[in-house]
């Protein structure tokens, strides 16, 4: 599933080919989408795309008037965007489609799309409830909102690698991220959030939008020193020479050698955490990565 970053690229790249531009078509294959273009998509046409944002997951585009458009990617949706128009033909993978005079974008395979008008965070189911952006805009991360959120009592029994996929506490985290921000923190993912040190929470604070600033700006979070290490060093990877294997320091480096102690990288599967029901459900799981020293886990 696309993270914080990756859905941020996505962002960047919408906005650089629609914003300032006229609408000159939009269409929909979601139902909700293609029934409200049905009734109301001529208000669309010629009104102007003022920005494309993302939070967390989540893509947002504004349209002048009020009106916005939105997506979420889930497992296997993508963007594309094109600067001298769509191409002719059409991919039974497509779900929308906006096109401008100079450009257009095409969603791919996503099966969340939405065309509104008002306030997206008010009409769309979990927008409201979303925690900080593990990634802002203005580069500065709500520590203090991240911190309320995690603390909450009904999170003090919880596991830290459960909580921190949870887009109510922190919005944009998933599983590579997770991985990486409690290896950084040198945290247990089976320890309870009420069981965390001021030094920890500090550390995931910290942690959690620098990796994710890194991952955005360099397509990686391990620092460019380990990334060297690793690539020219053929016991640290599956494969030499595959820049992808020198990207995270323990996300899919299953059975390699810890960069910081040579134990073996393990993988587990986890409780994921529903936030409604306020409990782990043990049939839905994610795999976790983690250094068995470093991060003190008897498994």
């Amino acid at each position: 599933m696309p993270e914080a970053p990756e859905v941020r690229k996505y962002a960047d790249a919408l906005h650089s080919v629609l914003s300032g531009q006229s609408i000159n078509t939009i269409e929909a294959r979601t139902r909700e989408a293609k029934q409200w273009l049905q009734a109301n998509g001529d208000r669309l046409i010629g009104r102007r795309v003022l920005r494309v944002v993302s939070h967390g997951k989540h893509l947002l585009g504004y349209i002048h008037g009020g009106f916005y458009f939105h997506s979420h990617l889930m497992m296997w949706g993508r963007w594309q965007t094109f600067v001298d128009g769509p191409p002719p033909e059409r991919d039974r993978r497509e779900r929308a489609r906006i096109v401008v005079p100079e450009g257009a974008a095409i969603l791919f395979s996503a099966p969340i799309f939405n065309v509104g008008k008002g306030d997206p965070y008010e009409q769309i189911e979990n927008l409201g409830s979303l925690g900080p952006d593990v990634l802002p805009y203005k580069r500065k991360f709500n520590q203090s909102e991240f911190r309320r959120r995690l603390l909450l009592p009904k999170h003090r029994e919880i596991t830290i690698g459960a909580a921190l996929l949870n887009q109510r506490i922190l919005a944009g985290l998933g599983n590579y991220l997770r991985a990486e921000v409690l290896f950084a923190c040198k945290i247990n993912p089976w320890r309870k959030v009420g069981e965390l040190s001021e030094i920890e929470l500090g550390c995931l604070s910290r942690t959690a939008p620098e990796l994710s600033r890194r991952s955005y700006e360099f397509s990686a979070t391990a620092p460019e020193e380990d990334r060297e290490r690793m690539g020219g060093d053929a016991s640290l990877v599956y494969q030499q020479g595959r820049e992808y294997g020198t990207r995270h320091l323990v996300f899919r480096r299953t059975n390699l050698p810890c960069l910081c102690c040579g134990e073996k990288i393990k993988q587990l599967r986890q409780p994921t955490y529903n936030s409604e029901a306020n409990e782990e459900e043990e049939e839905r799981t994610r795999i976790v990565y983690f250094c068995p020293r470093c991060q003190a886990v008897e498994r």
